[in-house]
């Protein structure tokens, strides 16, 4: 293990954390009820998603899976994908944009649970976004080192992966009387929006889905 992969490593963890989506997760969160311990919990779905997904890459799980489905049958995959754009699209028609005040009041009373399925959700859908963990993977599997050195070099990219995300909480804690206020209002603006930004996402992916099969299926 040498110096300049572990600079690189910090490098690409730190660069890696200055996504947007990962804090207006964390800010809606901090509008909820025991905000510390929710927050706490959404960074550790997160830093378990990408921690795992980062070993499943180096034993090679990837290849394995690249392998299956390069002899699965088109008509299979596109009928899995077809099965999966009805869902997302029926739960975008299903959706409600409308919040009811008791709806507010039950997503403030969100458990440990959720928040750390959460967390895993964000970076699961960051995954395609996320080019300097999949640039700092390579080099580590270029390195060759030995398993245990491996993990410890996940663990150093996702622990700088998650730091500016601390630093967040600790200036919460620090100000939280300051943040009162503006949080309140961010937390207004995403029981607004939100709802409607996810329905009409889901509608639209949903449809991309289910045209792109079935044309496949019908053709």
């Amino acid at each position: 293990m040498t110096g300049a992969l572990l600079l690189s490593v910090v490098g690409m963890g730190l660069l890696d954390s200055i996504n947007p989506s990962l804090f207006i997760a964390q800010l809606y969160l901090l509008t909820t009820a025991r905000p510390v311990p929710r927050v706490l919990s959404y960074i550790a779905g997160g830093v378990f998603a990408y921690f795992l997904g980062g070993v499943l890459i180096l034993t090679g799980a990837r290849a394995v899976i690249v392998d299956w489905l390069g002899q699965a049958s088109p008509t299979l995959l596109y009928g899995l994908q077809l099965v999966v754009g009805l869902l997302i699209l029926g739960f975008g028609l299903w959706f409600k944009t409308e919040v009811q005040p008791q709806e507010a009041r039950k997503a403030r009373s969100l458990t440990l649970g959720s928040s750390f399925v959460l967390g895993i959700v964000v970076i699961g859908n960051e995954v395609t976004t996320a080019l300097p963990y999949f640039v700092a993977i390579e080099q580590i599997a270029q390195a060759k080192m030995s398993l245990p050195q491996n993990l410890l070099t996940l663990l150093l990219y996702n622990t700088m992966f998650s730091l500016p995300l601390f630093a967040f909480l600790l200036i919460y804690v620090l100000f939280r009387q300051r943040w009162a206020g503006i949080l309140e209002r961010i937390n207004q603006g995403i029981q607004r929006w939100m709802p409607r930004l996810i329905k009409w996402l889901a509608i639209g992916f949903g449809a991309v889905l289910v045209l792109n099969a079935a044309g496949f299926l019908l053709g």
